[in-house]
């Protein structure tokens, strides 16, 4: 017994300083090191900014996501709606509204098409759209919601069809 004690002895790392803690467990606690109470509160107050700007960071992504969400809505009945044109009423001009919920409403404008480049002069012009039984139309549809900010949100589609004269 006598040489296992005196080998514990000669193990040179009891008596490092670096594991005064472990080596020496009544040792009084104000020689032992730790955090002060002013780093903790640096750190608690470092956190506590990074998560504040981590919240907003992530609250702008998910109102985003639900922006699109309301703008892809709002294209799929504006397409609706402007697929249905001439087909499920005449075509004809003016403005007409409604609302497709209580969240997306519409407004169709429907005027004859202007031709915007200019005709040439020539000695004897012809008419041709007075020859013609069929005009094209300019057709325009807006689709307006609020989004959750209460900001007026709009989508506007154009297209032109092909309509008999009225």
């Amino acid at each position: 017994m006598d040489r296992v004690s005196s080998a514990i002895h000669a193990v040179p790392f009891l008596h490092c300083p670096r594991y005064p803690r472990l080596l020496h467990p009544l040792r009084p606690l104000h020689q032992s090191r730790g955090f002060s109470l002013l780093e903790i509160l640096v750190a608690f107050t470092l956190l506590a900014l990074a998560m504040g700007i981590l919240m907003q960071v992530f609250s702008r992504g998910v109102n985003g996501a639900g922006l699109a969400d309301q703008y892809a809505k709002a294209t799929m009945m504006a397409e609706s709606k402007l697929a249905s044109v001439g087909i499920e009423n005449i075509l004809q001009e003016g403005d007409t509204n409604g609302r497709f919920n209580d969240d997306f409403q519409w407004r169709l404008l429907i005027t004859p098409y202007v031709d915007p480049a200019p005709k040439e002069a020539t000695a004897n012009p012809v008419d041709i759209e007075s020859l013609m039984a069929v005009r094209l139309y300019d057709v325009s549809l807006t689709v307006s919601f609020k989004s959750d900010d209460q900001r007026e949100r709009k989508i506007v589609l154009n297209t032109l069809l092909i309509g008999a004269k009225t």
